[in-house]
């Protein structure tokens, strides 16, 4: 399933900015979901189009996780490492440029895949969950999609930038309805051990287990 989308037009620094001043409640909510549903606080966690890492870098706060923060920016990469390096975090961090398409790791070698607000933005979503399922570990877990955490937190952010911007849409609902639609057919086609598309007030979300 081939699907387009533009790149983001927001700077590394703009998009920063909104991500600590706007955004940043949500990602320690998302953390803890991730923790409660795959019930994994130890192994090798891939932070998949990982931005400036707000949530692998939340994800390490309440685990024993060994981070990896995956981006196809490089400008994306360098702010993740500012942060990681102010949190003390960079004993259980790498950082790792590349594209999810191909992801540069070897078959079954990561225990947990994490990603939010970057599936919207990949090309192919059938490539990029084939690869996502291959560099699984047999009973390796996965926790993606797009999505607040909750209504509360939603309202409280969509406020924030509707005062910014009046006529601000957030991109990663767009063609939402499509990209559900998709996701029944390609696990069909990847044969996981379990998955469940997660649609509720939490967001929008693949758990899958190999």
């Amino acid at each position: 399933m081939n699907m387009k989308k533009e790149k983001r037009k927001t700077s590394p620094n703009g998009f920063d900015k909104i991500v600590r001043e706007v955004f940043a409640p949500i990602y320690p909510a998302i953390a803890k979901q991730i923790l409660e549903k795959t019930n994994l606080v130890e192994g090798k966690c891939l932070d998949a189009g990982c931005g400036t890492g707000a949530l692998g870098r939340a994800l390490a706060k309440y685990s024993k996780m060994e981070l990896i923060f995956f981006d196809k920016s490089q400008d994306m990469l360098e702010l993740t490492k500012k942060y990681v390096k102010e949190e003390k975090l960079e004993k259980r961090s790498s950082f790792l440029l590349g594209d999810i398409h191909k992801i540069p790791y070897e078959d079954e070698s990561l225990d947990l895949i994490i990603s939010r607000g970057s599936n919207p933005f990949w090309e192919d979503w059938e490539q990029a969950y084939k690869e996502i399922y291959r560099v699984l570990k047999k009973g390796g877990r996965t926790y993606i999609g797009c999505g607040f955490g909750s209504k509360k937190l939603y309202d409280e952010v969509m406020e924030k930038m509707k005062e910014e911007n009046p006529d601000w849409k957030h991109p990663e609902f767009e063609d939402l309805q499509t990209k559900k639609e998709s996701l029944p057919k390609i696990m069909q086609q990847l044969k996981p051990s379990k998955f469940e598309i997660i649609d509720n007030e939490s967001g929008f979300w693949l758990f899958m287990e190999k």
